[in-house]
C-alpha cells in the first residue's frame, strides 16, 4: 500500500474551514475562533465573513499580550 498525497485547493480548504471541520487559519496556520458568526484569526486578523458590515462590528483580540 502506498501513501497517497492530499492536495486541497483554496476552494475545498475554505469550505472545510466555514463548515468546522478545519480551525486552521489559511494564512498563518494558527487557529481560528468564531466571533459574532464570522471566523477570525487573532495572531494575522485574517477575517471570513459573510459581509462587510459583519467584519466592521468585529473587534479581535490580542494574541500578545505586552507585559
Amino acid at each position: 500500500m502506498t501513501v497517497a498525497p492530499l492536495n486541497r485547493s483554496l476552494d475545498q480548504e475554505l469550505a472545510a474551514l466555514v463548515r468546522g471541520v478545519s480551525l486552521e487559519c489559511l494564512v498563518c496556520g494558527e487557529f481560528v475562533l468564531h466571533v459574532r458568526g464570522a471566523l477570525a484569526c487573532p495572531e494575522c486578523k485574517t477575517i471570513l465573513a459573510e459581509s462587510e458590515e459583519r467584519i466592521a462590528q468585529l473587534a479581535l483580540p490580542s494574541a500578545v499580550q505586552a507585559g
